[in-house]
């Protein structure tokens, strides 16, 4: 009798300690997906840099239908005497301060391309 009562109590002591525990880790949880986020001491060194709007020619790319904007790329590439089968794939980059806008593109063929879009009033494509 006083050994069943031993076991009985190691049982018992175990599943409080297991209870609590998971308790313990599932309030936690909790309180880290609920509670307001604290500001971090490690502060970028450097000034984040600005975004620059992209120029009147990328603006009107943007605007094109997915049809037509990867066929005006691949028209781009092919009249550039690149070697693209067709376009499959374009993500506009961003511009710099003078205005040059980048643009990457793929081709299904695999070949892949970055290409910048000046800011003068014909939208020069360069490479």
């Amino acid at each position: 009798m006083k050994r069943s009562f031993i076991f009985f109590l190691a049982a018992a002591a175990s599943f409080v300690v297991a209870w609590l525990v998971v308790w313990f880790v599932l309030l936690q949880k909790a309180d880290a997906t609920t509670s307001p986020p604290m500001p971090s001491k490690a502060v970028a060194t450097e000034p984040f840099k600005t975004a620059h709007a992209a120029n009147q020619t990328t603006t009107r790319i943007l605007a094109l239908d997915q049809a037509t904007h990867l066929a005006f790329w691949t028209f781009v590439l092919k009249n550039k005497k690149q070697a693209c089968d067709v376009v499959v794939r374009t993500l506009y980059q961003g511009g710099t301060e003078a205005g040059v806008d980048s643009w990457s593109i793929g081709c299904q063929d695999g070949n892949e391309y970055s290409i910048g879009i000046d800011p003068d009033p014909q939208g020069s494509v360069c490479n």
